[in-house]
């Protein structure tokens, strides 16, 4: 196994075992409130001529990897980029022998497991030549660990992943040009099968996206209408249809996005993330469940994000 780690560039965004560390010192004051918070980025990027200027202080990596099931070889050398938010020190990932992720290939999720290992969803693209090929997770934990997913159609996708508070890991299934209808779904941590969760049901033609658990254990996610909005809903499985509580809106304009994650603080807090049509980067928002007004916290130059853990 090798590892080549800079302490100097990294010490406050380091990938140990599966425990990713060193990210409790908040500097932002719209965050300061939250001290637990500890925020990571993703995205991807090239292995080769990393844009160093962008990304001021990337290293890499290498982690051994073990691949239980059949996995693509001919994957272009591109790797992930983990991002801290308090220090915006960044951090590539690669493999030789299984690179992580190729440039036809979206990462479609993101989450921390409850013992810290990171968890990643990606797929080929709807128009890509290898978009027949299913789903893969990759658990970046020490040695890699790499599935692909069973159970999905060939049009499907896998996306959306929360690692639960109860040690699971769920996700949403739907088309792979994010159409719906969406599917709740249990994802097992060994096989990478998914199994369907009943208690559940989303309406046919509704593009439900993104997981989030607060420490009540409600879970919530963001549908988008037909005309571009998005509302703020809770799954209750007691009542099994969601419950829309609001419209997102910033300054009283109506989110026009989607969004590209939703996560909850260990205060209960719950945060979007994502940003307006045309606008970016991405931001970090802090959102009122019960009215839907978002309140800009931080500008973030990552795909998705989630919580450190464990």
């Amino acid at each position: 196994m090798s590892y080549k780690l800079s302490r100097r560039k990294f010490g406050q965004l380091a990938l140990v075992g599966t425990v990713v560390s060193g990210l409790s010192c908040l500097t932002n004051k719209a965050l300061a409130q939250t001290p637990s918070l500890k925020i990571i980025g993703i995205s991807s990027g090239s292995m080769i001529g990393t844009d160093e200027t962008a990304i001021p202080e990337v290293n890499t990596t290498e982690l051994e990897s073990t691949t239980p099931n059949n996995v693509p070889t001919d994957i272009k050398p591109r790797g992930l980029i983990l991002q801290s938010l308090i220090t915006g020190k960044a951090q590539m990932l690669a493999n030789k022998s299984v690179p992580l992720v190729e440039s036809n290939e979206t990462l479609s999720g993101f989450t921390c497991l409850s013992d810290g290992t990171l968890v990643v969803a990606i797929t080929p693209v709807s128009t890509s030549r290898k978009e027949a090929i299913p789903t893969r997770i990759t658990f970046l934990s020490t040695p890699v660990k790499t599935l692909i997913v069973s159970g999905l159609k060939q049009n499907q996708q896998l996306g959306s992943l929360l690692g639960t508070n109860d040690g699971r890991l769920i996700g949403l299934v739907g088309k792979k040009n994010g159409t719906p209808p969406i599917r709740l779904v249990d994802i097992n941590v060994e096989t990478g099968e998914i199994s369907f969760i009943s208690k559940v049901k989303f309406p046919e033609d509704e593009r439900i996206s993104n997981l989030a658990e607060c420490p009540d254990g409600k879970l919530y996610t963001s549908l988008v209408e037909s005309d571009g909005d998005t509302i703020l809903v809770q799954l209750d499985s007691n009542q099994k249809n969601p419950i829309k509580l609001g419209q997102l809106k910033v300054n009283g304009q109506a989110w026009n996005n989607g969004l590209q994650s939703l996560i909850c603080s260990g205060t209960g807090q719950l945060l979007a993330f994502g940003a307006m049509r045309y606008q970016t980067p991405n931001t970090v928002y802090s959102v009122d469940k019960n009215s839907g007004n978002m309140t800009p916290l931080e500008d973030f130059d990552a795909t998705q994000i989630t919580l450190a853990r464990g």
